[in-house]
């Protein structure tokens, strides 16, 4: 099996890679990546069955060029970060919606090939007393959630109307190993670290399902076996927390206090109070679940980011 996969050298590509790799069945993987500032290339595993292509999803010729040669195509190529959406949306429109569109004319073209397409928690909106499942309406409230939103209707109309063999993971968030600085838990780790305390919203309640990427990999990969055409899973944690609490615990590790830790800012402009998924069906159908606890996920992480300080810091 040759695989392609777009944002392969991001957060989760790499670690998605990695796990391709220890599955015999697979010939081939192609990373597509423009490889940006966040991209970490030189985390992908060194093998002759790796090959890095540098370049975009936008490019529809490279695009078509590089889904001829595969028979399964991951696509994680996107812009996730939410604070950048809201002061500009303009490369979040072209990367994840535009972006999306290039890659299914060109599997629409081709045919014969399965997509796994990569999605968010977020396109649901705010959780209140019931968690997110995979019947819950879409209600996007910022940029990066509407512009994800947006390509993951563009899969299913594709699926209907073009019987394009695709199925959607929705992550909840995630941490562990290479995540770039612009996220919660490596913000904070690189802030205590640096003798800042880290920043947070508001009141700090805001509360998020946590997931390894380790486990958001192992949960890609089994809807690639087990996975549906035409279905979508919530691959979430089992760890609901609120900011306050993720911060706590990452000073705990530091022997930081949270007094000293934490530095309240003002909220940002949409920012949702919960998020709660219900993973039940991914469980059911996939046969997934999460392996990682947090505790012992933020533990290796902690540690790993303090003895990698040479890579944030550059």
């Amino acid at each position: 099996m040759r695989v392609l996969v777009t944002g392969g050298a991001g957060f989760l590509g790499v670690h998605v890679v990695e796990q391709l790799l220890h599955q015999r069945k697979v010939a081939a993987v192609t990373v597509l990546d423009n490889c940006r500032h966040t991209a970490i290339p030189q985390a992908l595993p060194a093998s002759q069955r790796v090959t890095v292509v540098d370049g975009t999803v936008l490019d529809a010729g490279l695009v078509t060029e590089l889904v001829t040669e595969c028979e399964v195509v991951i696509h994680l190529a996107a812009e996730t970060f939410v604070d950048a959406s809201i002061a500009d949306d303009e490369l979040f429109v072209e990367t994840n919606i535009t972006g999306t569109a290039v890659l299914l004319r060109a599997l629409r073209a081709l045919g014969g090939r399965r997509l796994l397409h990569a999605s968010t928690d977020e396109v649901f909106g705010e959780a209140n007393a019931e968690p997110f499942t995979e019947a819950t309406a879409y209600r996007p409230r910022n940029p990066y959630a509407a512009t994800k939103a947006a390509a993951d209707h563009l899969v299913r109309a594709y699926t209907t109307t073009h019987d394009l063999d695709a199925t959607i993971c929705h992550f909840s968030n995630l941490f562990g190993r290479w995540q770039y600085p612009e996220k919660l838990i490596p913000a904070t780790v690189t802030r205590l670290l640096g003798g800042e305390p880290a920043q947070i919203y508001g009141s700090g309640q805001q509360s998020r399902t946590w997931l390894h990427v380790t486990d958001a990999a192992a949960g890609l990969l089994a809807a690639l076996e087990h996975g549906a055409a035409g279905q979508s899973y919530l691959i979430g944690g089992d760890h609901e927390l609120t900011t306050l609490e993720v911060v706590g615990r990452i000073a705990e590790h530091l022997d930081i206090t949270v007094e000293d830790a934490a530095s309240f800012v003002a909220d940002r402009p949409g920012h949702d109070h919960r998020y709660w998924t219900d993973t039940s069906k991914a469980r059911l159908e996939l046969g997934w679940k999460p392996a990682t606890t947090f505790d012992d996920g933020l533990a290796d992480t902690v540690t790993w980011m303090s003895t990698h300080q040479g890579w944030w810091r550059q």
